[in-house]
């Protein structure tokens, strides 16, 4: 039996909806954010009460759930899923005394496959794969959206751990059943081990130690060192933040740059010198030359809307699926009408993300302007990630909305 796909149709335990302050122990946002965020670590005892995690189709949610743990394992076998496997080196086992990784998908991972102790499976994207991860993401909505990487969930036999490393952005660490010991640092010493197939410090040295349980969390900020343990099967979801580079964001913008401005610059106009000068020596490369192109570079400008649209585009579309997301089948617009005004509900596909600036809504990297009313319904659809039919639509929001639907960005249901 696929366990994956059966979890996927029956779904996962419902998620409690909690205020900001439960999330965070209590704390307001206004304190958390002057004083943690980017700046301190915090644990935050039961942030969720007894979290079960995603993969807990019995109400025990036990760390040793086969079912749970073997529905998690299965995503690591498709095609569209990313995901790995780190082996830790094992004291007084001379078979194993180095770093191991192993990049999906697998043909197969279970019990026949893996070794009794010591391993973790990690998988990216959560959040577009099985239900429940968009519900867990609104759990932080006191950070901005826009900031939100993606919902990475790992699974570790007992010993289970990815090293002693540091992140470079922000990260939420909430653990699901079964227990996890860890350790940070702040130490200045950040030498990587050259013989690991990882990206694990050489030397750590603990300055704090926390075992959490199902439920408790660790927020930390980029650059501090921290190390993981299981203390016996466990799931841990990482609740990431992006931060792209700075040499990221300009080689994208500048590729972005040249889609948007192929329209105001003429693709037929040539560098010309018409007015060329004998000059001494024809190997020098001349002030007039330098002075047309700086004019012609010239016309390349933007402005904080183009930066706008620019990031609404990136932030919206990085996360999107390798393959192809338009279904096989689709309604026509007069049977799409029909539904709408019918019964049932209108949701959003997992792969899905959203912003809202302005009269733009922006979904999957594309840029929609539109009316007020077509905007609100939108930004409820983004907030709720989906919507009971039937729902009122003029011919901009109906034609919008199917567009979507065609694409596979909305299923009727």
């Amino acid at each position: 039996m696929d366990v994956a796909s059966d979890f996927l149709q029956t779904g996962p335990l419902p998620l409690r909806t909690q205020p900001v302050a439960a999330v965070l122990g209590g704390m307001t946002t206004e304190t958390f954010l002057r004083d943690h965020w980017q700046k301190r670590p915090l644990v935050i005892r039961q942030a969720i009460a007894g979290f079960a995690g995603l993969f807990a189709p019995s109400s025990v949610g036990h760390p040793d759930d086969r079912a749970a743990r073997d529905a998690f394992l299965s995503l690591a076998t498709r095609a569209d899923v990313t995901s790995r496997l780190v082996i830790a080196p094992q004291p007084g086992r001379r078979s194993q005394q180095h770093w191991q990784r192993f990049d999906g998908p697998f043909d197969r991972i279970d019990d026949t496959t893996l070794p009794k102790s010591h391993w973790s499976v990690l998988i990216h994207g959560i959040e577009s794969l099985v239900p429940g991860g968009w519900e867990l993401l609104r759990h932080f909505s006191f950070l901005p959206s826009a900031r939100v990487d993606d919902l990475m969930v790992s699974y570790a036999s007992p010993g289970g751990t990815v090293g002693p490393h540091d992140d470079l952005y922000d990260v939420f660490l909430l653990q699901g059943p079964g227990r996890r010991r860890w350790q940070i640092s702040h130490q200045a010493d950040r030498t990587l081990d050259s013989s690991a197939a990882i990206k694990v410090l050489q030397s750590f040295v603990p300055e704090e130690e926390w075992i959490l349980e199902p439920g408790d969390m660790l927020y930390l900020p980029p650059g501090v060192a921290h190390f993981g343990v299981s203390d016996e099967p466990c799931f841990t979801y990482s609740i990431g933040f992006l931060a792209p580079s700075h040499r990221e964001l300009c080689q994208t913008f500048l590729g972005y740059l040249n889609e948007e401005l192929t329209p105001e610059i003429d693709p037929d106009a040539l560098y010309q010198d018409p007015d060329l000068q004998p000059q001494p020596d024809h190997l020098t490369l001349s002030d007039a030359m330098i002075d047309q192109v700086t004019t012609i570079l010239e016309q390349v400008r933007w402005d904080r809307d183009r930066v706008g649209d620019f990031l609404g585009r990136l932030l919206t579309g990085r996360k999107l699926p390798k393959g192809d997301v338009a279904p096989s089948r689709t309604l026509s617009r007069l049977a799409f009408a029909r539904r709408t005004k019918g019964h049932g509900r209108l949701t959003l596909s997992l792969a899905s993300r959203g912003l809202v600036r302005g009269d733009c809504v922006f979904l999957n990297g594309e840029a929609h302007h539109v009316e007020p009313k077509t905007r609100a319904l939108l930004t409820e659809l983004l907030h709720a990630r989906s919507l009971p039919l039937p729902l009122p639509l003029d011919d901009q929001a109906l034609a919008l909305l199917y567009d979507l639907h065609t694409a596979g960005y909305l299923h009727l249901g």
